[in-house]
Parts: structure tokens; C-alpha cells; sequence
């Protein structure tokens, strides 16, 4: 679009209430001069006191350009001179205007004769004025006439320098127009969200979005499209501050303009930046960098560009602590990776002596950053480490500095126990935890987790703020698996948590968000912890069953989640059936892990589920490569497996040299008596039944003790917490159960340890009890 069309653009903006209203609320003429096409465009439609001049009374200093801020560019030392009949020049400076309602009415009163480098000095100095709350002399506002007119005010202070800056576009130079963009920006984005503000403040914001926001508060395209199509117009004259202040400003607006050109704003951006990365200073690649990061902008030569000269330098001595912090956020943001940036950076923040610069925000950046490219760099991470553990206290840390700082380290596998304890300690004495989201919850409870740091009090506070929440509604399907895993995985007990998590699962309406993972963790860490809840098991059973693409699941999910539905006795065979076929069209079993085999395997034989098409030639093949590989639990696991395929389903299990070796291991498999098991069996004695104890069986079971009655032998198993699942036997116990009885030909009687336990030391009772499951008589 042309200069002119879309400065008529402008002639049919007001939309907000008919001119003459606004005049006559105002107290002005209703009549307003239009404008005369013939005027220079820069000329107000509105002429709302006597013509005045302007002077532009200072430069840029030094001092002034100190500061990541890119809105220094223009110094909003603008100073008008007004001009009245028998009155003396008097100045104005916009550095002196302390409300948006002074430097809006100076800048209206001053309008007709104020040239672009004055508009950009007020556009920088606006979102300023407007973060603060004005104390000018209708704050109060006390009756609706005055509100009324006051906002009527506004919205034609506001139309008029917006009207008066579109108008002048097409006279801009670089300078002023960067300028000019990035105060509408920062302005449009201090007015997205304004809230509870006083109702002089309050009708600004609202002109101000009326003006540069669409109702679903975004940028008004016929604003921030005409600037970008005039910033496109002269963009080769742009210098390197001025592209990067322009990349930063549509950054905070998150709009990324499509050109005349077919080309996007961004996209024009770096084809004018490439050639001329190596006049970038510091802050100006770091707001470049951040920009396209921020708007998720895509352009991996700019990114290995700005590397390499980042890299180039002979040192970092020029980059501030936030220009360091924003350049790694955004390669890591953007997925770019660039390891020998990252060596550099991660070098010299190393070899600093002093960390006093880097604010908490920016240690958390920087460690995210290198965990999200998997960037370890140990001299960084262990710097960074001993400066947080040195300071006196973490009051100035936020929940999410918490949260990036242990998520970095648990995902580069870096261990610091005195920076997880501290940060723990600092998030146990907070008063409450209302400001931590939902994600920081996850994310701390995963990296103590990951990192193997139990910190009692932090699990405990933690839980209960999730538990005092009326609804987990805001929590992601990755977050409640996160939590679960973690609690499962630091072994920390809290059956009220895990409840409300499966009840809060089950009535998701929706579960499609839910990824391969997050189911597997999730039925994982229930049947770790012990936690029985049959109605999440049921609802993950579900949507298993229900999805088409199981070959979205990894090995080690699909061994998640079949060992927890064994373990929790959930048995869904078509859980089973579904998850087998996935397995055998993906003809991938060399994938798993040795571990992973067995307790696929182990798992099958719980559910009892026949699978000929997975257990065949390949899944043996698999095992014989893996067989090294095999050790403890996993040979006890496979024993059981063979037992089902040639004890109960009549087919070939493992190979002889397999077999054997398995054999020997699930008979030697470290056995313990506990005081429960000692107590049943003196009973037994007492009763006359001569118990035979550790008894091991043909199959290679060990039971805890064998009693014969009326001539029949019958295996007594004395059951303790560990073989339940809430107070549901869990599957490993009744794959044991099953197998004797089908393998060995003896019944199992199990004595629940929460029975036993109720009658104390009352040994009649017990006898009595014992008598009553065995079918023995007095």
C-alpha cells in the first residue's frame, strides 16, 4: 500500500462517538476544521488551542544510552514552547510530564506544529506514564458528568497524536519511526490486560485500546500493518539498532505482519540483518535473537549467524548479565543449538569471580537454556550452584526461577544436594505457595525426583497446596503425570493426593491430550506407590484401547504401562491384546531393554493373556541377545514366564542354557521372614498342625509354610503390605497364587496382614481365624 493510501486510511478512524460529541463535551467548537488535502499531512484535523511551535532541546547523551531498555533510542526531552497573545515563551520539557494526562495534553496542544522526532519522544514516554497511576486533578472523578467528560478528553487526546503519527508515516526516518513503533507497542501491551486502576487512569487505557487493540486484544491491524509497510519502505536504511528495536517491538506486540511483498515482516527483517550482523553491539543481538524467539519466528540462519559472531568475539566483556541471559533463553527457545555459543558463554561465566550482576531470573535462564539444548557445561552448572548456595537467603527468587533452576539440573543429570536442599528449605518456609503454577509444582516435584532429592518437607508443603486447590482443572495432562511419577519415584507416601489426582483424571472429559507417556507414567506411579484407583486404571484402559496409533508407543512405555496394569492386578486383556499387536507390527524387540523383555514378559504371564504372534522365534531371539544383559529380579521374572508357557499354557518357553540359569536364580532369590509370617506359624504349632516352613516347590516356589489337613496339603502364604495394592492382592502375589496351585498342585490359603493384625495378641481368635480358612476343625 502506498503512502497516501494509507494515510486515507485515517479520514474514517473515529470510531468511538460522533466528533461533535466529543466537542461539545469537551467544551469545544462542534464544528472542528477538516482537514485540507493540500496541507502538509503532519497537520491535525483538530486545532485545540492557539498554533504553538516546538523545539527539540537535547541529545542523546552517554549516560542515557546505558540500559537494555530499547526505547532510550529517542530521549523524551522534547521542549515545546507555546505561544499566547501578551504571554512570555514558556517551555516544556516531556522529561517533566509526570501523567499520561500532562504529556498527552501538551502533546495535543502542540499537535499541528510538532514534527516526527517530537511524536516518537512522546510515543516512548507513554507506556511509561500509563504503568503508573496519575494523581492529576480529576482522579477522583466524584461525579459522572466529569467522568464523562475527562473520558471523552481522553479518547480525543488519544485519537489525535494516533491520527497525527499514522498521518506522518509517510515522512519518517528510520530513527523516529523505530521510535515511534516501539512505544505503540510497549503502550499496547501495558493496556492489554489493565485492571484495577482509578477511573482517570482507566479511560486512557481504554482509549489507548480502543485505538491499538482489536476486541480480542490484539494489535490493531490498521496501525500495526501500516507501520510495518512503512518501516518495509525504508528498511534499508535501517542501522542495527533500528532493526533490532524493530524485531523487539513486533516481538512484544506477537504479531508478525505479512508484507506487500508476499514476505513477513520478520522474514524482511533478517534478509536486512544477515549482511550486517557484525555492526550488532551486544544488546542490539540479544533483543534480535529474543524477538524472533519470543514471536516462535523460525530462522535457523539467523541463529547460526548470530552465533558465529557471538563466538567471534575475542571476549564477552561487552554483554551484560540480561544480554547473555536472553541470547541463550532464545537459542534455547527456538530450538536452535549452537554448541560452540554455548561453550563460549558457558567459559565465561565460568571463569567469573563475582555474580553479584546476574539477578536470579537470569542464573534460571541460563541453566535452562543449556538443559532444554542438552547442553552440559560442568564449570557453568557447578558456578552457578556454589553462587546461589552463597546467598544469605532466596526471598528474591520466584516460583519460577525455583522451578527452571532444579529442572535444569535434574535433566543434564547434574548433582548438587546443597543447591536442592536450599531451594527446597527456601519453598518449605514460604507463608503459602498460592503463586506457584501449576507447571513450577510439576516441575519441582519432577527434579527432585530425576535428581534422586528426597526433601521431605518440600513433597509435604507441596501436596498440600495441590491438595487445598478446589479442582485441578488448570493442571496439564503432562503435569499430573509428572506429579505422580515424582512421588513415586522419591517413594513419598500421600494416598489423599494420589486420590484426588485419579478422581480429577477420571472426570476428564477429554483424554485425547493425554501422549503415550503421560499415560504409562501415570498407571506407573500408582502401581509403584501402591496407590489403587480402578477407575483411572479403567479410563487409561480406555483410551489405550480406544486410540489408532500405538505405534506412538515407545518400548519403555509400552513396558510402563503393561507392568503397572499387571502389578495394580488390573488385568484389561484387551489392554493387552492391543498393546501385543503394537508391539509385533512395529517388529522392533531389539529396542527394549534387557530389563524391559523381562518385565514385558512378566507382565504377560500375570495377565494371563495368550500372545503366540509376540512370544515366538523373535521374542526368544531377543532374549539370547540380550541374555548377558540379565541379572537378579529380571532372571526371576523370565523363570516365571517359562512356568506359564510350559506349566499352564503347554507351549516351549526358554531355551535350555536360559532356563537353567533363571532356574538357579528364582531359587536362590534373597528370601526374608517377617515377624508377621513367625506369629502365624507359632499359631499353626500351637494348633497342631506341625507346619513345615520355606518349603520350596517343584516349580521353584518357596511357600511359607505347607500344613496338611484331613490329607490334603495346603500352602500358606502370609501376605504383608507389600503384596497388596490398597487392600487388593497385587499381581505378582496372584501370578504365585496360580502358578502353585496349577504348577504344584497345592492350594494357597493367604492370611491378609490387616486381618491378622486386628486381633492383637488374642491367640484364640487367631486360632480361630486360621481354623476358619483352612477348613480344620478343633
Amino acid at each position: 500500500m502506498s503512502c497516501l493510501g494509507r494515510t486515507a486510511r485515517w479520514k474514517a478512524l473515529d470510531t468511538v462517538r460522533p466528533r461533535d460529541n466529543l466537542a461539545s463535551l469537551i467544551g469545544l467548537p462542534t464544528s472542528p476544521v477538516r482537514r485540507d488535502v493540500s496541507r502538509p499531512a503532519h497537520c491535525s484535523l483538530f486545532s485545540l488551542v492557539d498554533r504553538v511551535a516546538f523545539r527539540w532541546s537535547s541529545r542523546r547523551t552517554a549516560s542515557q544510552s546505558i540500559g537494555h531498555d530499547p526505547s532510550m533510542l529517542i530521549p523524551p526531552h522534547i521542549a515545546f514552547r507555546s505561544y499566547t497573545p501578551q504571554s512570555k515563551r514558556k517551555f516544556l520539557n516531556v522529561a517533566d510530564c509526570k501523567t499520561a494526562q500532562e504529556l498527552l495534553q501538551a502533546a495535543t496542544d502542540n499537535l499541528e506544529e510538532l514534527p516526527l522526532a517530537a511524536v516518537a519522544a512522546v510515543w516512548s514516554r507513554i507506556p511509561r506514564l500509563l504503568s503508573q497511576r496519575p494523581a492529576g486533578p480529576y482522579d477522583d472523578l466524584a461525579n459522572e458528568q466529569t467522568h464523562e467528560s475527562h473520558a471523552a478528553r481522553c479518547e480525543l487526546e488519544v485519537f489525535s497524536i494516533v491520527e497525527n503519527t499514522m498521518n506522518s508515516l509517510h515522512s519518517s526516518r528510520p530513527r523516529d519511526l523505530t521510535t515511534i513503533i516501539l512505544g505503540m507497542a510497549k503502550t499496547a501491551k501495558c493496556v492489554r490486560g489493565s485492571s484495577g486502576k482509578s477511573r482517570l487512569d482507566m479511560a486512557y487505557h481504554r482509549a489507548f485500546r480502543h485505538f491499538l487493540l482489536d476486541g480480542d486484544s490484539n494489535p490493531k491491524e490498521e496501525i500495526f500493518q501500516d507501520l510495518a509497510e512503512a518501516a518495509s519502505d525504508i528498511l534499508p536504511r535501517f542501522k542495527s539498532r533500528e532493526l533490532s528495536n524493530l524485531a523487539y517491538a513486533y516481538a512484544l506486540l506477537g504479531y508478525d505482519p505479512k508484507l506487500e511483498s508476499d514476505r513477513t515482516l520478520f522474514q524482511q527483517i533478517a534478509m536486512e540483518s544477515l549482511d550486517r550482523l557484525h555492526q550488532f553491539n551486544a544488546q542490539d543481538l540479544s533483543n534480535m535473537v529474543w524477538a524472533f524467539a519470543a514471536l516462535d519466528v523460525s530462522d535457523p540462519i539467523l541463529f547460526r549467524s548470530v552465533g558465529d559472531v557471538v563466538v567471534g568475539l575475542p571476549d564477552l566483556d561487552a554483554f551484560k548479565p540480561q544480554e547473555l541471559s536472553s541470547i541463550l533463553w532464545a537459542f534455547a527457545t527456538a530450538n536452535q543449538s549452537h554448541p560452540a555459543l554455548f561453550e563460549k558463554v558457558g567459559n565465561t561465566i565460568a571463569a567469573l569471580d563475582d555474580w553479584r550482576a546476574f539477578n536470579p531470573q537470569e542464573l534460571s535462564n541460563i541453566v535452562w537454556a543449556y538443559a532444554t539444548l542438552n547442553e552440559s557445561h560442568a564449570g557453568l552448572f557447578e558456578k552457578v550452584g556454589i553462587a546461589i548456595d552463597s546467598l544469605a537467603d532466596l526471598k528474591s527468587f520466584t516460583p519460577q526461577t525455583f522451578s527452571n533452576i532444579v529442572w535444569a539440573y535434574a535433566t543434564v543429570g547434574r548433582q548438587n544436594p546443597r543447591l536442592f536442599r536450599k531451594i527446597g528449605d527456601a519453598i518449605e518456609d514460604l507463608d503459602d505457595l498460592r503463586l506457584f503454577t501449576p507447571q513450577a509444582f510439576s516441575n519441582i516435584l519432577w527434579a527432585y525426583g530425576k535428581a534422586n532429592e528426597l526433601h521431605n518437607g518440600l513433597f509435604e508443603k507441596v501436596g498440600s497446596s495441590i491438595l487445598a486447590r478446589n479442582d485441578l482443572h488448570a493442571f496439564t495432562p503432562q503435569e499430573l503425570s509428572n506429579i505422580v511419577w515424582a512421588l513415586a519415584t522419591a517413594k513419598v507416601k500421600n494416598t489423599a493426593l494420589f486420590e484426588k489426582i485419579g478422581d480429577a483424571l477420571v472426570i476428564r472429559p477429554d483424554m485425547s491430550t493425554f501422549t503415550p507417556q503421560n499415560l504409562s507414567n501415570t498407571v506407573w506411579a500408582y502401581a509403584k506407590s501402591n496407590e489403587s484407583h480402578p477407575g483411572l486404571f479403567k479410563r487409561v484402559g480406555d483410551t489405550i484401547v480406544a486410540r489408532d496409533d500405538g505405534n506412538m508407543f515407545t518400548p519403555q512405555n509400552i513396558v510402563n504401562t503393561v507392568w503397572a496394569f499387571a502389578t495394580a492386578n488390573e488385568l484389561r486383556p484387551d489392554v493387552f491384546e492391543k498393546i501385543g499387536d503394537a508391539i509385533v507390527q512395529s517388529k522392533d524387540l531389539n529396542s527394549f531393554t534387557a530389563r524391559g523383555l523381562a518385565n514385558l514378559a512378566w507382565s504377560y504371564a500375570i495377565s494371563n493373556v495368550d500372545a503366540p504372534s509376540l512370544f515366538n522365534r523373535d521374542f526368544i531371539d531377543a532374549l539370547l541377545t540380550k541374555q548377558d544383559d540379565f541379572f537378579g529380579k529380571n532372571l526371576c521374572q523370565l523363570h516365571q514366564w517359562h512356568l506359564w508357557q510350559t506349566g499352564e499354557m503347554s507351549k516351549s518357553g526358554l531355551p535350555k542354557v536360559l532356563e537353567e540359569r533363571c532356574r538357579r536364580a528364582f531359587i536362590n532369590y534373597h528370601v526374608t521372614t517377617s515377624a508377621l509370617q513367625e506369629d502365624a506359624v507359632e499359631e499353626l504349632i500351637s494348633m497342631g498342625l506341625n507346619p513345615q516352613e520355606e518349603v520350596l516347590t517343584g516349580s521353584g516356589y518357596r511357600l511359607d509354610a505347607l500344613v496338611i489337613v484331613d490329607g490334603k496339603r495346603l500352602g500358606i502364604e502370609v501376605d504383608g503390605p507389600s503384596h497388596f495394592i490398597g487392600k487388593t492382592v497385587n499381581g505378582g502375589t496372584i501370578l504365585k497364587h496360580r502358578q502353585v496351585t496349577a504348577i504344584d498342585k497345592i492350594p494357597i490359603v493367604s492370611i491378609a496382614y490387616w486381618e491378622w493384625n486386628k486381633f492383637g495378641n488374642d491367640s484364640s481368635k487367631k486360632q480361630g481365624y486360621l481354623r476358619s480358612l483352612l477348613g480344620a476343625s478343633e
